[in-house]
């Protein structure tokens, strides 16, 4: 039963890597340069100004702090196992990406294209916005069943189309990186909501979970 439920996660592990290694070729990587630069050639003051807002507020410390901001808030309405769940989706998806950034190893694009120094042999896939997705994905779980569902569910999609834009238009990602970074975090995700109820139960027979709270969210 547990197996059928992560199939799509499996598949979409197994998809990433293929196209994490395709995206080490050459003949990629030089149509992705292409994208790149004609996204490039579309910048202009104010979507700078955006594409920075995007890097800094989805950026590793600011995810970090909007994980335990949202966490807390659960916690201290009443809801701790929805804090403890999108905690959990949200570092499944940021985590998954993080490992295929190590496995794939993918250089950076060049510099003399970025706005912003990014270098090394991190670039597949996008941790931004595997970030922003693996948000988006937990707000939306918070929000099922409840009439803001729809609308979590558009705003979180115009913001991971947003800084997938952004991180190419600044130069530092590629579109397959891009794209990688969509199913290596949909991947991280989709595996902890399928595995919502066993991972409920041991959450609830947590000393510090057993209270008031703990038994909330399915």
């Amino acid at each position: 039963m547990i197996l059928r439920r992560l199939r799509l996660p499996v598949l979409l592990v197994v998809a990433t890597g293929l196209l994490g290694a395709a995206a080490r070729t050459a003949t990629v990587t030089d149509v992705d340069l292409n994208a790149d630069l004609a996204v490039e050639a579309l910048r202009t003051p104010d979507l700078t100004r955006v594409a920075g807002i995007l890097d800094v507020v989805f950026g590793p410390v600011a995810g970090v702090l909007i994980v335990a901001f949202l966490a807390a808030t659960l916690a201290l309405t009443g809801r701790v196992r929805a804090a403890v769940m999108a905690t959990l989706v949200v570092a499944a998806g940021w985590t998954t990406s993080a490992i295929f950034k190590q496995i794939i190893a993918r250089p950076r694009p060049p510099v003399a294209d970025q706005l912003l120094l990014e270098t090394g042999h991190d670039s597949f896939p996008s941790g931004h916005v595997a970030l922003t997705l693996s948000l988006a994905v937990a707000a939306a779980f918070l929000a099922v069943r409840t009439r803001w569902f729809a609308l979590v569910v558009c705003a979180g999609g115009v913001l991971v189309v947003a800084q997938a834009f952004a991180r190419m238009y600044l130069g530092v990602h590629y579109p397959t990186d891009v794209v990688g970074s969509l199913l290596s975090a949909t991947a991280g995700t989709t595996a902890i909501i399928a595995l919502r109820s066993p991972v409920g139960s041991v959450a609830d027979r947590l000393p510090f979970l057993s209270g008031r709270g703990a038994r909330d969210h399915r």
